[in-house]
């Protein structure tokens, strides 16, 4: 009895040691709280199909907005943390796949981040909580790199967190301030299905027959980066020469 007992001891204190780390492959239990080594931080994939990572005391830190809609939450073997809807279409995405994401990681900071060795990939950042700015990793600073695909609800904001590029779930990619008032929109409005700032520097908007219906028009022609800048311009950079913008500069 004292050896089942042991054993049982074990497994579930081997649990909690090493419940902040999720590796690829690994499907989210519904309703089982991941812990940080801390235990002042917690990852869930809840009963009503959101995935939420909150603080001891029960403040949400982040969410994957996927309420009434998740049913399940899986890091793929392939680096992507991924929550599916009923008919398997795609309800939150990390963007992570195929760049050799490893594990998951709930911080001791109150961080979720998905890592490639000691590189993090993806973040919620959510000790830059503020009114709902949760970039991913490496767009805390207003810029997004070429092969970016938007999903719809997503939101890159500029670094002083005043503008946020967005494309909306009626299909419209909007940079607007902090506030949700619109300055600049690509009038994709119930035409836009996905949008994408691709590998030949092209920011472009396609409908569901994947067709555009908007474009920047800077494909093949050097664009390397996409930035929301602090001055309310969204510019997109060939190195440091500007190739396009909305014009909006304040």
């Amino acid at each position: 009895m004292k050896k089942h007992l042991l054993a049982l001891m074990m497994v579930f204190g081997g649990l909690l040691i090493n419940a902040q780390n999720i590796y690829t492959g690994q499907s989210l239990e519904q309703n089982r709280k991941y812990w940080a080594s801390n235990n002042r931080y917690y990852l869930i994939f809840q009963n009503d199909g959101n995935l939420v990572l909150y603080n001891r005391a029960g403040a949400s830190m982040w969410d994957a907005k996927t309420n009434n809609k998740g049913v399940r939450a899986v890091f793929q073997e392939d680096g992507n943390l991924v929550v599916y809807t009923p008919g398997n279409g795609v309800a939150f995405s990390s963007n992570t796949n195929g760049r050799r994401a490893e594990r998951l990681t709930v911080q001791d900071d109150g961080n979720l981040v998905i890592y490639n060795g000691s590189n993090p990939l993806w973040a919620s950042k959510s000790d830059l909580k503020n009114g709902g700015r949760n970039n991913g990793f490496g767009r805390g600073n207003g810029n997004v790199n070429t092969g970016h695909r938007f999903r719809k609800g997503e939101k890159v904001f500029s670094p002083n967190g005043n503008y946020y590029l967005g494309f909306q779930n009626d299909g419209n990619l909007v940079l607007s301030y902090d506030s949700g008032d619109v300055i600049w929109a690509a009038g994709t409005d119930n035409k836009g299905s996905r949008a994408e700032f691709q590998a030949d520097g092209n920011l472009v908007v396609y409908d569901s027959y994947n067709k555009p219906v908007w474009s920047s028009n800077t494909s093949r022609r050097g664009a390397n980066k996409l930035s929301v800048q602090n001055d309310g311009n969204l510019v997109i950079y060939g190195d440091y020469t500007p190739l396009w913008s909305s014009g909006t500069n304040r």
